[in-house]
């Protein structure tokens, strides 16, 4: 759907009247960080199972007018599953704390259940909001995915061809609040790096950093695209 970031091509620059995002090469370690077997086998499966029978989803388009995509739950992880997940997050970026926003006026959705069908949704490039979220992480649950199901960075394209940045830094809060406007294009977007989808990876990195799901796949219930999200808060 999104064109590849060119490699050994020499591309045009950005033009001047444009919006400028500064550019951070996703690189495991620096900016993103994976775990595979994150679980114990056994363990694994059981949270994969359990994450497929909620008695109560919440629906995301195409049912409703929701940015997001296919169905959500609360309490993907237990107590100490998520326990587990934070130590290692914290081991990773170097921070003592992560907290997650609780407001009256605003919901996080984190710890939370994703199930989403090949016709619910398109891949959407986004940055999750400096004010909710520092770091973010994908929990793979699905135990047969499809290719290009993970998760890809983008950066933006110009309309010339010429490559720009990936990054929402401060003091803008989103894409939007930078870029002034509410959507862009899909030639906009270059892909610029994709984690593949694997059961039981776990995929840690930067909220900041322009990301969004590479594909969805399935249509019964047991074989849609099923992840775990988690969006934390860190002291700067």
């Amino acid at each position: 759907m999104y064109a590849k970031t060119p490699i050994d091509t020499v591309l045009p620059k950005v033009p001047l009247d444009q919006p400028v995002l500064p550019y951070e090469k996703p690189q495991e370690g620096v900016n993103y960080w994976i775990k595979d077997d994150f679980f114990p086998p056994d363990k694994a499966k059981k949270i994969a199972n359990r994450c497929f029978t909620p008695k109560k989803w919440k629906l995301g388009k195409p049912y409703t007018t929701e940015l997001w995509p296919g169905m959500r739950a609360p309490k993907a992880l237990k107590i100490a599953e998520l326990k587990q997940v934070e130590d290692w997050v914290k081991s990773k970026i170097g921070k003592d704390k992560l907290w997650s926003i609780t407001d009256a006026d605003v919901e996080v959705d984190t710890n939370s259940i994703h199930l989403t069908g090949a016709t619910e949704g398109q891949p959407r490039p986004h940055t999750d909001g400096r004010d909710l979220c520092r770091y973010a992480a994908v929990l793979y649950l699905s135990r047969s995915p499809e290719p290009n199901t993970g998760t890809s960075f983008y950066r933006l394209r110009y309309d010339n061809k010429a490559p720009g940045g990936n990054i929402v830094p401060p003091p803008y809060i989103n894409l939007v609040d930078v870029l002034q406007t509410d959507s862009l294009p899909p030639e906009s977007w270059y892909e610029d790096h994709q984690v593949e989808n694997c059961f039981n990876r776990l995929l840690l990195f930067k909220g900041n950093m322009i990301h969004g799901a590479s594909g969805y796949f399935g249509k019964e219930k047991r074989d849609r695209r099923l992840v775990a999200l988690f969006f934390w808060m860190v002291e700067d």
